[in-house]
């Protein structure tokens, strides 16, 4: 045991009226502290063995709590605070090892606590990883890039007659021009994106817009520091907007949650993260409050993270996510599914092999023994008839163990399966019922930013309630689900959509943008479908501020009740969609459907 650790427990403090020992450990024992980082991955990892030392020294049912503090600052951290970890994410690029900053490994009862700590990543790093953990908090600190994948030009002239925007790179960047192609680079990499998003000088994405090319193949550099790209002029560009240049990969998020139970996030702020702002990956019982997860207004900047601000894969418990703030995120500020597996040979009426079918989602925990399943299939999206069953066994085929990145597995099942559960007969995948959670969103700002608002695909009880999504520039909110592309389950069946307020929601079209709320699950072959994907919707209570016709969006749906709602209409932008009705139906059943009242005009 290290002289740290003793000195953390004979430090302890005691709360009052309970009798637990808090033993503090401070991350400056170990000379973590902020400034230029002069201490090394060696000293990180002294400081977390000791916290799982402690840990593991906690035997009474109800444990001591663990707290780890670090001082208020401006924490500077490269490769050289990193540890290696070979983690496989969900949704994220699979490129191991990744390089994690404080890698939370195996603990019990322990909260950290930034005390306004704010954490400055110079390569692509996760900061934070909480694996194989229960009751971990994390509070109170700001995680940055100080200088991000993402880089954000801002236009000062646009000739659309010869083709040229001349534009102004953010401070915090470092162009160079290899010939007449502009890079950009940090001391990781460099790039050269061929596009981008289009932000109004008030933050929000340009109408109409969605992902536009943008060429920097032949740039030229002017005495004042800006740039002149010739042909890459749109129509839609102008004088003082912006534009982040982006890529498409996802090599690490923010905050890793995995195999861990009863975890909180509390007052934390991400500014960008490489991939999602907070990813949670088979785990139990997570909470989200006051969470902000938005542009570094101080730099300039109007993107966050390079793709979701949440994610929740293959979770089950309740995921609560509760007066957060989340803007600017180059996809949805929130996304809970689980993972269909799919069915690739019968071995026998109690086995199959099956796989992961996504490159950005295998490795990651799919399933344990005992947890219950049901079979889908993939062209109609059917649940098969009597096949739900309790899984009796799961074996990677493909690597040693499923977090070692597994794709392929054999199942075995507690009873006999269907004749119809056989690949030979069609495409069919198998959900994991048991990792399925329910989920309040509540009380949360949610805008300017690509894509969509808020994605649900779980059977379990969905209250989302007191939101304010404005100028998400596809749907506010997505009841998705597929079996052929991404693979993310799964149906809802309990949905409960109110008192929720929409501002100019679908100002750019992207995928599943059929209205502000949209109900829409992949099903390549609805004509053949006989039964129902989702069911017992609610949409209640609502005010839709909108320049455009449709409200709601349905597919495939028994019992869609939607009442009481009010529209009040924008002349904010022209409408475009080409749906000109506020509610379209396809193959639903058991609808009741109120048409909002709409408000009286100015």
């Amino acid at each position: 045991m290290s002289m740290r650790f003793w000195f953390g427990v004979l430090g302890a403090l005691w709360l009052a009226g309970e009798g637990l020992a808090v033993r503090v450990f401070h991350a400056a024992d170990y000379g973590i502290v902020p400034g230029v980082a002069a201490y090394t991955a060696s000293d990180v990892a002294r400081l977390l063995a000791d916290v799982r030392q402690a840990c593991a020294q906690a035997q009474a049912p109800k444990a001591d709590p663990i707290r780890l503090l670090f001082t208020p600052g401006t924490y500077e951290i490269g490769l050289a605070q990193c540890q290696a970890r070979t983690w496989f994410i969900s949704n994220h690029d699979q490129d191991n090892p990744k390089r994690v900053f404080l890698p939370l490994e195996g603990l019990s009862n322990v909260e950290l606590c930034g005390n306004g700590a704010f954490f400055n990543l110079h390569a692509r790093i996760i900061p934070f990883g909480i694996w194989d953990s229960q009751g971990v908090a994390l509070k109170d600190f700001t995680v940055d890039y100080a200088c991000p994948p993402l880089s954000q030009i801002t236009f000062t002239a646009v000739d659309p007659e010869a083709q040229t925007v001349t534009f102004r790179p953010l401070s915090e960047l470092k162009p160079e021009l290899d010939g007449t192609r502009l890079t950009f680079r940090n001391p990781e990499f460099r790039h050269s994106p061929g596009g981008g998003i289009l932000f109004e000088p008030d933050g929000t994405i340009a109408y109409r817009t969605g992902d536009l090319g943008f060429n920097l193949s032949n740039v030229t550099a002017n005495p004042d520091g800006t740039f002149t790209a010739a042909g890459c002029a749109h129509e839609a560009f102008h004088k003082g907007q912006s534009m982040a240049l982006r890529g498409w990969g996802r090599p690490a998020p923010g905050i890793v949650i995995s195999d861990s139970k009863e975890v909180s996030l509390q007052a934390l702020t991400i500014h960008y993260a490489d991939g999602m702002g907070v990813l949670a990956q088979s785990s139990d019982t997570l909470t989200l409050d006051g969470i902000r997860i938005i542009p570094n207004a101080a730099k300039g900047r109007f993107f966050s993270t390079q793709a979701d601000a949440t994610h929740f894969s293959g979770c089950s418990g309740e995921i609560t996510s509760t007066n957060g703030r989340y803007i600017g995120m180059m996809d949805d500020a929130i996304n809970v599914h689980g993972t269909y597996l799919r069915v690739q040979k019968r071995i026998d009426e109690r086995t199959l092999e099956a796989a992961y079918m996504h490159g950005q989602s295998y490795g990651f925990t799919w399933g344990t023994r005992g947890d219950e399943v049901t079979f889908i299939r993939s062209q109609t999206m059917e649940r098969l008839a009597e096949s739900d069953n309790t899984l009796e066994a799961i074996e990677p085929l493909d690597k040693p163990e499923t977090r070692a990145g597994a794709k392929r597995f054999r199942l075995t099942f507690a009873k006999p399966l269907p004749p119809e559960v056989d690949p030979a007969q069609g495409a069919l995948g198998i959900e994991n019922l048991t990792r399925t959670p329910s989920v309040n969103f509540e009380h949360n700002y949610v805008g300017k930013n690509r894509a969509r608002g808020a994605l649900f695909s779980t059977p379990r009880p969905v209250y989302c309630a007191y939101n304010l999504f404005d100028h998400t520039s596809g749907s506010a909110i997505l009841l998705c689900g597929d079996c052929n592309g991404w693979y993310e389950t799964g149906a809802c069946t309990d949905v409960t959509i109110r008192n929720n307020t929409f501002v100019n929601a679908l100002t750019s079209p992207y995928q599943f943008t059929e209205a502000v709320i949209s109900i829409c699950p992949e099903i390549p072959d609805l004509d053949h479908q006989q039964a129902y994907f989702h069911r017992e919707i609610t949409i209640e209570n609502n005010l839709f501020k909108i320049f455009d016709y449709p409200l709601v969006y349905a597919k495939s749906v028994d019992g869609l009740y939607i009442q009481r709602n009010l529209l009040e209409k924008s002349a904010a932008f022209a409408p475009y969609h080409w749906n000109r009705e506020w509610l379209t139906l396809h193959h639903c059943s058991n609808v009741q459907a109120e048409e909002p009242m709409r408000s009286k005009q100015p």
